[in-house]
């Protein structure tokens, strides 16, 4: 029983890893796809107008994964919720971010490619 359940997850750390580079590819082409360029920057690339949105390169150190989740699924909701760090977005670049209606598999390409860029 010990064998199957570590050949088990052997196989599924497996193909974790190798779904990683799809994950990430998808992910940049979701993110070019839907905007999100239009508004931010991943360090140098997609010179955006850096009065539109935050730079993403790095935004998984600085905040956490749930955070960011909740925020990108509906950013009104954060700020009326009276979030600190969502309030203090929306008045440093006045607008609020477009909800949008994508899969959790997207959001979550989405943020491979943003955790791949370093």
């Amino acid at each position: 029983m010990k064998k199957v359940l570590i050949s088990a997850t052997l196989l599924l750390v497996s193909l974790e890893i190798m779904a990683g580079p799809k994950n990430v590819a998808n992910g940049k082409f979701l993110f070019e796809d839907w905007g999100c360029k239009s508004c931010h920057a991943i360090g140098s690339q997609y010179n955006q107008d850096a009065t539109k949105g935050p730079d993403l390169k790095g935004i998984f150190q600085r905040r956490n994964a749930d955070w960011i989740k909740k925020f990108t699924k509906d950013p009104q909701a954060m700020i009326d919720s009276g979030d600190k760090d969502a309030v203090e977005m929306h008045k440093k670049y006045g607008t609020v971010m477009k909800k949008f209606k994508m899969a959790d598999n997207e959001w979550n390409d989405i943020f491979e490619f943003l955790k791949s860029q370093k």
